[in-house]
């Protein structure tokens, strides 16, 4: 079955004032705002400076400078008494102080507080404490959600995962996950086949299509931690499916189904009854579902009228509309966490470029440019970032990137990586 590729439209951030109440500080997750944050060096107790720096302290700044609406100060100012005036005039809203200690057993011990230096009150204080088995950059990221939470009312996404295909011999690729920092990886399936399409539910379950019996079936989890096991076909039909993704709600899955002829529908399986419903029913190719986050409609590609392009329907398949309206080829629509957004590719010239369609404003905006190609958007939870593949260095690697397209950060340097789907749930 042709896989359709896609290009996305930038969306234009509006900038929304910082709303500060004393100590009360709310950004939008579109705010073009950032508080500026003073890290103060850590105080540490127990543990190896060289070793705080690198696992803990810099990896603390990465999360907060990704996150999009802190700016991180970091100075040699004095961290004894009334320190706040000093980090004030060197720039600094709050000034973030951090207590490492490792106890006799082994423990970790983390207190970090964050002061407003104009009204020198404390805006956040926390303890955290974790096992000997925990590596601080775990803590890190757990702080970094924190601030994140305080400062915007939603938590960062420092502690997410991100779910990918990566090929690992001729033939055989595989599911595999790594944290949100690009560390961690681990192996979530072992099929010595083709394993590809990952999907995440908001539990956590996986789905994902695998050739280990031969022809393409839809494998996953009934249940949160539990086996994997075959969901479609119930018998071996020798049906082409592929390209599942999870309702909001984890009791259905979009799917593909080609057949012989070359065409391919957007099916609905039931996995409670096991049932499977077509929406779409004509000539040929449409493909890769997505749903709005209250599982009332599904965005899809298609080429009904020509070359591929992103249309919307209802989760019944009713009221079909066409969405993207420029450019030749447009596919692999990905809804945003909040609805209000989908993320596609768009192909020039030979290459593919990220693009988001604002749906309030019937525009799309360009996020990717150059000479590479960047394909598989994925939005993360809170909808700052997408995470996408890039060629830019060569072989196919993982990159996310801000949505103003500026801030590209690598996260992979593995060959043959695919189909990312980022998840605060696994």
């Amino acid at each position: 079955m042709p896989r359709f590729l896609v290009r996305t439209f930038l969306l234009a951030l509006t900038a929304l004032a910082l709303q500060a109440q004393q100590t009360e500080v709310v950004l939008s997750a579109s705010s073009s705002a950032k508080l500026v944050l003073g890290m103060a060096p850590p105080k540490v107790s127990g543990l190896d400076d060289a070793q705080v720096a690198s696992e803990f302290t810099a990896v603390l700044k990465r999360d907060l400078d990704e996150t999009g609406v802190f700016a991180v100060l970091q100075e040699r100012l004095p961290a004894g008494s009334a320190p706040a005036k000093a980090w004030k005039e060197a720039g600094a809203q709050w000034l973030l102080n951090v207590g490492l200690t490792r106890a006799a057993a082994g423990d970790l011990q983390l207190e970090a507080s964050a002061l407003d230096t104009a009204a020198e009150k404390a805006v956040f204080t926390k303890p955290y404490k974790a096992d000997r088995m925990v590596p601080l950059r775990r803590l890190a990221h757990a702080l970094a959600d924190d601030l994140v939470a305080r400062l915007t009312g939603e938590r960062g996404v420092a502690s997410s995962r991100v779910v990918f295909v990566r090929q690992i011999a001729p033939g055989v690729k595989e599911l595999f996950q790594i944290d949100r920092d690009g560390a961690n990886q681990v192996q979530l399936t072992r099929h010595g086949s083709l394993t590809l399409s990952p999907t995440v539910a908001a539990d956590g379950r996986l789905a994902y299509v695998t050739y280990k019996g031969g022809a393409p079936e839809i494998w996953g989890q009934r249940r949160r931690d539990g086996a994997h096991e075959k969901l479609y076909p119930a018998t071996g039909s020798g049906a082409m499916v592929s390209t599942p993704v999870w309702s909001p709600d984890g009791r259905r899955l979009a799917f593909v189904q080609g057949d012989r002829r070359g065409n391919s529908d957007i099916m609905v399986l039931d996995l409670d009854s096991g049932r499977a419903r077509r929406l779409t029913d004509g000539n040929g190719i449409n493909t890769e579902p997505s749903w709005n986050p209250n599982g009332t409609q599904i965005a899809f590609t298609s080429d009904r009228e020509g070359g591929p392009q992103v249309f919307l329907m209802q989760d019944d398949g009713s009221n079909l509309r066409r969405l993207t309206g420029e450019g030749m080829y447009n596919a692999s629509p990905a809804w945003s966490p909040n609805g209000a957004m989908i993320a596609y590719v768009s192909r020039f010239e030979g290459k593919f470029d990220l693009f988001i369609y604002k749906l309030g404003e019937g525009k799309a905006y360009q996020i990717t440019t150059g000479v590479s190609t960047s394909e598989s958007p994925a939005w993360s939870p809170d909808e700052r970032r997408l995470v996408f593949t890039s060629n830019r260095f060569g072989s196919m690697q993982i990159f996310t990137t801000d949505l103003s397209g500026r801030q590209v950060v690598r996260m992979t340097e593995l060959p043959g990586c695919q189909s990312p789907k980022w998840t605060r749930g696994r």
